[in-house]
């Protein structure tokens, strides 16, 4: 008996005719791939045709016409199949999301946050996005049909933007509406970098002066001094090369309800012809999800009422600015430079 699931349903690897034919069965799900219910697996499976060796006949019957590993992502001429069929031309991929969207939902991943359960000056931002541009991401998934799979999570195969994406888009924007127009002001420009590390925690490349630590300090160098006077007062003296601490606000992945597939086909400079075409998979505009941050003031514990208030309402005002600058302006997906991952007002 064989444990292994891609071992139990290879894909026929001699006999080429049969290789299509079950490249199609996996796709609708017919043939002995009925028992398999569940797309994304069928979508895993794809990655079994890499291992048939010559090419397989085409519409007509023409023998070695078609490479394995094109027909299992997009089929062939009008005729989609495999990937394309699942995400973008039967849309299988999208029903299965919702069948696993109401899935989380029943595990409780949009439970309100109760904040009555919190410091003083907690608060949560929380409203439903939908994407005015394509989101594009990289997953890490060793072995995909396809190079450039989005990002997936790895239970229920649903894209997201995980928490660590949302952290890291918006301390960048806030960096360039906030921080880097004071570049010219050290003063300001210090304080401003101090409450960014409050709210999102030790910078990254800190203690070895290199990435994001690296830019900033550079950026305004006489700012680099006051910046780690404030760390060493706020630390009570600790080595700041030894000081990491978390900032006060805490992320949420947003999982999202659509899945699409889109191409691109370089050309060659002297013929002008397409030959290598690119396939990637994307979370299209108009697709929908929830973004949800959560703030606890516990750096300001301590202080009277009226400091409190001020720094909580201060922290408030600065994260909306950035969230409206990220969610609108400057995006939070790869290739956003270009205009990608910004959702609609």
């Amino acid at each position: 008996m064989i444990y292994d699931f891609y071992a139990s349903f290879q894909i026929e690897r001699e006999n080429l005719a049969k290789s299509k034919e079950e490249i199609d069965e996996l796709t609708i799900g017919s043939g002995k791939y009925s028992e398999i219910t569940d797309t994304l697996s069928r979508t895993m499976l794809l990655t079994t045709t890499y291992a048939i060796k010559g090419k397989l006949p085409d519409r007509k019957d023409r023998p070695n016409k078609i490479d394995p590993d094109v027909y299992a992502k997009v089929g062939e001429g009008e005729h989609p199949m495999g990937l394309k069929a699942l995400i973008h031309s039967n849309r299988n991929y999208n029903d299965y999301l919702q069948c696993k969207l109401s899935e989380l939902n029943l595990l409780g991943i949009k439970t309100p946050v109760d904040l009555s359960t919190l410091p003083k000056g907690s608060w949560i931002l929380e409203f439903p996005i939908t994407l005015a541009k394509d989101f594009i991401s990289q997953d890490d998934i060793p072995l995909y049909v396809i190079d450039n799979p989005v990002r997936k999570d790895k239970v229920f195969g649903v894209p997201f933007t995980s928490a660590m994406a949302w952290k890291g888009n918006l301390r960048w924007t806030m960096m360039k509406v906030s921080l880097e127009p004071a570049k010219e002001n050290p003063d300001e420009f210090a304080r401003i970098r101090y409450r960014h590390s409050l709210l999102f925690g030790t910078e990254k490349g800190w203690g070895e002066t290199k990435g994001w630590t690296e830019y900033l300090d550079n950026l305004c160098p006489d700012a680099k001094a006051k910046y780690r006077n404030m760390l060493k007062e706020f630390d009570e003296g600790k080595d700041i090369k030894d000081m990491h601490f978390r900032g006060m606000l805490q992320f949420y992945p947003t999982f999202w309800n659509k899945i699409d597939m889109g191409v691109i086909n370089p050309h060659d400079r002297k013929t002008k012809i397409g030959k290598n075409p690119i396939y990637y998979e994307v979370v299209p505009s108009d697709a929908k999800g929830w973004f949800r941050l959560l703030y606890v003031p516990f750096y300001y514990l301590g202080k009277n009422e009226k400091e409190l208030v001020e720094n909580v309402l201060k922290d408030l005002e600065n994260v909306i600015e950035g969230l409206k600058a990220m969610m609108l302006t400057y995006g939070f997906s790869a290739k956003k430079s270009s205009g990608y991952g910004v959702i609609k007002d």
